[in-house]
């Protein structure tokens, strides 16, 4: 049976803030940090929801080996690695399994074409990181 592609993670809002929105990935222990993606998004402490994430590339690597991560594990995300799930060369981004699914803007001097499905890439994220929520 193929998995079904998705673009969106179930997280549980922990606290919301003029910081921004934390969220508790279900089963981890990570408490990831994001601004919210619209001035009009809604988040409530304590809310199961399912959400959309999306950052930007400082510059995006192949990876040779490792795992899965976000660092650090609490607070806004800085040094990511996962796996591409698709890509959208239109938009020149690349969609990955980085604990969650997470749109990923490709810098300036590269191209989403540049990365497969399958690849294990690496990157340092942009300030800014941002979460949808999806009803």
């Amino acid at each position: 049976m193929n998995p079904v592609l998705t673009d969106t993670a179930r997280v549980l809002v922990t606290a919301n803030s003029s910081d921004g929105v934390v969220v508790k990935v279900p089963g981890t222990q990570y408490q990831l940090s994001f601004l919210p993606h619209c001035p009009t998004c809604s988040f409530v402490s304590g809310e199961r929801m399912h959400a959309r994430f999306r950052a930007t590339a400082l510059k995006m690597h192949h990876a040779k080996a490792g795992g899965i991560f976000v660092e650090p594990s609490e607070g806004h995300p800085r040094i990511v690695q996962g796996r591409v799930i698709a890509t959208d060369t239109r938009t020149n981004m690349v969609l990955a399994e980085v604990v969650v699914p997470m749109w990923i803007t490709v810098p300036q001097g590269q191209a989403a074409s540049d990365f497969a499905t399958g690849d294990l890439v690496n990157f340092y994220v942009q300030s800014g990181s941002t979460i949808e929520p999806v009803r």
